[in-house]
Formats: structure tokens, C-alpha cells, sequence
């Protein structure tokens, strides 16, 4: 294997390692069990007199979370200097999401690799297969050949984060083996622009990451990021170059939802309204900031059926507060194809109104 700290190794890091802003009914359905969750650790307070300030015991989470990620190891060839054809070696992180040996991780991780290898805690190195990845989310799922025995999966959070909630990334930043960062959750909700608009992420996916100070590096791509209770609540993935502390990663609902899209339908079906909408400028509906404004609505389309019009401005879907396009393009995708989701809008001099709109296939 090509040294990891090879030029070549460093530049292709760069772009399926941890992206710098610069630069499908089948068998696995039965949940992963539970991690236990961590006993915080009390601080006395400071001269007898303060608060008790309760911190995690991160050493704890760590222990419990090492065995269930892993470093994802691609094989890319390209060509140098003189057009002389090479191979090279990126490196990611993942982690277990089956006992039977699937890896979730970052679509930019195995992205163009020729061949994929996952190396577990233990050090035991395996092939792996690509099942399926989707650039507009930027997600994969591998699967381990030859694995022998069961391994012990991730759990997801089934809880909303909050901003300034401890966090916990694991991975493999620059190939150094499970390292752990903590950090605090520093926003939600941000997309593409947020990011900087990095050419390695589809401008037209569905962006709505977490931000986060924990540090992330080269290599972090995939691996989690995790609550005090050790429960996945996204998946790191990229980094802002142009600032300090600026981390994101894909939250964990938006996982969960790939990974049932592909374990009972073979992909992720992608939703479509049958509209153009835009982010409407502050100040366009009187008494409100930003909200989306609807452009152009399809003839005979899901919005067209739900009863959108165009002018129309949308204030919620599926119960939640959007702001921006990309709001409406990861609730909707969330809620998923064929459901059922609640639109309030606010058309001319009317009242708030809801209406039910069902996303078809894409």
C-alpha cells in the first residue's frame, strides 16, 4: 500500500477524505442495539459555593463508540504531472450501521475509487463493496466481504440536537486512527452557500448540516458525531477553509432515511413537488423575514394538486419553520416519496393557510 503520507495521498484527501470548502424489504431491518449511555462526570464547584457543572465522561463514549468505526480506505487512479498513469490511496472514516458488516459513510469518500477497503478497531483490513451512494446527499453504504462474526453498529439519535449540546467526532483525520474531538453543536440548517459553496458538493443536493466546533479534518469524512450518550446525531463531512471552528456534518434523520431507502428499495428515491420556488427577499411578505416565495407551479404536479399557487409564500412544511429553498428541499425529501406533508402558506391579503401536498418520484 502507498504511503499514507505521500503528496498524492494528501491532494486526493482533500477531496474524498474530508471535503475542504477550498479546494434498499432486505435482511439488515432489526435495529442496532443500544450503546449504554455515558455517566457524566460531576465538577465540584468552585469554592463550595458555585454550581455543580455536570460534564460528560467522553472517555467513556469513546471507549464504547471505537469498536463501531472504522477507516475507509479508496483506491483511485489518476494521472500525473506528465500524464503518466498512478494509483492512490484516500482515506475516510465510516461507521457500522449493520451487525452483518455495512458502512455508512460520505458519497465523496468512495467516490471514482476502483476498490474500497475497510479497516476495523481490531486491524483486521477487508474489501468492501459500494451498495449504493448518492451524491445529492453525499452519502454511501459499503458492505464488508468475508466478514466473519457480527460487529457492533451505531445507534442514531431520535432526537433533534439543540445548538450548544456537547458533541463528539470520531475518526481518522489524516489517517491517524481513532481520534476523538469535542465541540458543541454551533447551528443547524445550513446549506450549500453556508459552506462556502465548495465545488465538491452538488450545489442542487439536499443540504441542511449541522454545525459544529469539534474539529474535523482531512480524513474525518463519514465518521460520526456523536451526543454525550454516545448516539449518532450526523455524519461529519466537510470544513470551511476560510474560517476557524466551522464544521458540518449531515444530520442524523436525513442518515436514517437514506438507509431506508436503500435497504427496502434498492436506492433513495428523490422527492418532487412540481414547483419553482425561490428564497423571497426580507421585507417581501410584510410582518415576516425570510420565508419562500413560489416562482411556478406544474400543471397537474403534487403542489398544483395540493393547491399552491404561484405567489403564494411558504411558511412551514411538515410542521417546521423554513426560511430558505433548502429548508423545503430536506423536509420534503425527508418526509419522503408518497407522504403526506402540511404546507402553510400566506397567498395576498388572506390569512395563513395549510394545505397537504404528496411528493412524487422524481
Amino acid at each position: 500500500m502507498a504511503s499514507l503520507a505521500s503528496a498524492g495521498l494528501l491532494v486526493l484527501a482533500m477531496s474524498v477524505g474530508c471535503r475542504r470548502v477550498d479546494e434498499p424489504v432486505v435482511e439488515m431491518r432489526t435495529p442496532p442495539p443500544n450503546l449504554d449511555a455515558a455517566t457524566p462526570a460531576e465538577r465540584p464547584p468552585n469554592g463550595g459555593g458555585g454550581k455543580t457543572f455536570v460534564v460528560p465522561d467522553f472517555a467513556k463514549v469513546a471507549q464504547q463508540l471505537s469498536p463501531s468505526v472504522v477507516t475507509v480506505i479508496s483506491t483511485v487512479g489518476s494521472r500525473g504531472p506528465q500524464g503518466q498513469r498512478r494509483t492512490v490511496h484516500g482515506v475516510g472514516s465510516g461507521m457500522l450501521v449493520s451487525a452483518r458488516g455495512q458502512i455508512l459513510t460520505n458519497e465523496h469518500v468512495v467516490a471514482s475509487a476502483t476498490r474500497v477497503q475497510v479497516e476495523l478497531s481490531t486491524r483486521a483490513r477487508l474489501d468492501a463493496r459500494v451498495i449504493y451512494a448518492d451524491p445529492m446527499l453525499d452519502l454511501a453504504l459499503l458492505e464488508l466481504d468475508g466478514l466473519e462474526g457480527e460487529l457492533a453498529p451505531v445507534l442514531f439519535s431520535e432526537r433533534d440536537p439543540t445548538p450548544g449540546e456537547w458533541v463528539m467526532a470520531v475518526g481518522q483525520p489524516f489517517g491517524l486512527g481513532n481520534t476523538v474531538t469535542v465541540g458543541v453543536i454551533s447551528g443547524l440548517g445550513r446549506d450549500h452557500a453556508d459552506l462556502g459553496r465548495p465545488p465538491g458538493l452538488d450545489p442542487q443536493g439536499i443540504w441542511s448540516f449541522i454545525q459544529t466546533d469539534a474539529s474535523i479534518n482531512v480524513g474525518n469524512s463519514g465518521g460520526p458525531l456523536v451526543d454525550p450518550d454516545g448516539e449518532v446525531v450526523g455524519i461529519a463531512t466537510a470544513v470551511r477553509a476560510d474560517g476557524q471552528g466551522l464544521a458540518f456534518a449531515i444530520p442524523a434523520p436525513m442518515a436514517r432515511h437514506f438507509l431506508q431507502e436503500v435497504w427496502i428499495h434498492g436506492r433513495v428515491r428523490h422527492a418532487r413537488l412540481g414547483m419553482t420556488v425561490d428564497d423571497a427577499v426580507n421585507g417581501e411578505l410584510p410582518g415576516r423575514g425570510s420565508v419562500v416565495l413560489v416562482k411556478q407551479v406544474e400543471p397537474g404536479g403534487p403542489a398544483a394538486e395540493g393547491g399552491l399557487q404561484p405567489g403564494d409564500f411558504i411558511l412551514s412544511v411538515g410542521g417546521k419553520p423554513v426560511s430558505r429553498v433548502s429548508d423545503v428541499a430536506y423536509l420534503v425529501q425527508l418526509a419522503g416519496v408518497g407522504a403526506q406533508v402540511s404546507f402553510e402558506y400566506k397567498r395576498g391579503e388572506a390569512g395563513i393557510e395549510e394545505c397537504f401536498v404528496t411528493p412524487t418520484l422524481r
